[in-house]
């Protein structure tokens, strides 16, 4: 078998998150008394394109693991994965853009401005 660009680019820090992707979709199916067959079969898939999803392959596209997820009820955790809340470099940048200090208002209104009732 020929191999493919993406197999000889992909980063070898993400084979084992792939390989565990993969390793948890396996164990999601059968937990839920699905065969390869079953799941391929929901999803408008090869049982081959189960099989290499179960295997962590990087050449099987997002769309087939979102919808894998979607059939069982687990596509909350793909929202998740990008959330603000889990990404230290945007949590970082949060707190750095946050003003030194905050000056009271000038306004002769009052501090609430145009809120004061």
């Amino acid at each position: 078998m020929e191999d493919r660009r993406i197999t000889n680019s992909f980063p070898d820090a993400l084979v084992p998150v792939l390989r565990q992707l993969g390793s948890d979709l396996a164990a999601a199916r059968k937990v839920r008394d699905m065969s390869q067959a079953d799941l391929a079969d929901r999803l408008h898939i090869s049982r081959k394109t189960v099989v290499s999803m179960e295997k962590g392959d990087p050449r099987v596209n997002f769309g087939s693991y979102a919808l894998a997820a979607w059939t069982m009820g687990l596509e909350r955790g793909i929202l998740e994965m990008f959330s603000p809340d889990r990404d230290p470099v945007f949590q970082r940048e949060a707190r750095l853009g946050l003003p030194e200090r905050v000056r009271a208002a000038t306004s002769a209104q009052g501090p609430m401005g145009d809120l004061d009732f």
